[in-house]
C-alpha cells in the first residue's frame, strides 16, 4: 500500500520536475545606483508574468521559472522613485540567440541615459541563492 501510494506520488511529481528542468530560471540584479521601488516581467496575456518586488542596488532578487521560450521573458519593468522603465529585450542573450536556452541566467540591469540596460549573466546549473 506505501508503495502504491510512493509510485503515485512519484508520477504526479515528475512532470512538474521535469518543466523545472527545461525551464528558463531568471532573476534581477540592480547594478544602478538608483533603487528599484518594484520589478516585474513576463508575459501578462500567457499568464507567465511575476512580481518580483523592490531590489536595492546591488541586490539581486529571487529566482522565477519561466517557459522556455524568449516573449515569457523578454519584457522587464522597473518601477522608480519618479518614473517606470521598461525594457524589451531581443539583442541581449547570450551568442546572438534569440532565446536562452535551458537554466538559470542573472539579468543585471543598470540606468545609462535614462534608459535600462542589461547584461545576461549565465548562472552554474547548481545556484539557487
Amino acid at each position: 500500500m506505501m508503495r502504491r501510494t510512493l509510485l503515485q506520488l512519484a508520477g504526479l511529481l515528475a512532470p512538474a520536475f521535469a518543466r523545472a528542468r527545461d525551464a528558463v530560471w531568471l532573476r534581477i540584479r540592480n547594478d544602478s545606483t538608483e533603487p528599484f521601488d518594484h520589478v516585474w516581467m513576463g508575459l501578462p496575456r500567457q499568464g507567465t508574468d511575476v512580481d518580483l518586488g523592490p531590489v536595492a542596488p546591488g541586490q539581486t532578487s529571487r529566482w522565477h521559472a519561466f517557459p522556455a521560450a524568449a516573449p515569457h521573458y523578454r519584457k522587464t519593468g522597473v518601477q522608480l522613485a519618479a518614473r517606470q522603465l521598461l525594457h524589451v529585450n531581443d539583442t541581449a542573450y547570450p551568442h546572438g540567440h534569440t532565446a536562452l536556452a535551458p537554466g538559470r541566467y542573472t539579468f543585471a540591469y543598470w540606468i545609462e541615459s535614462g534608459a535600462l540596460q542589461l547584461t545576461v549573466v549565465k548562472e552554474a546549473p547548481e545556484s539557487t541563492d
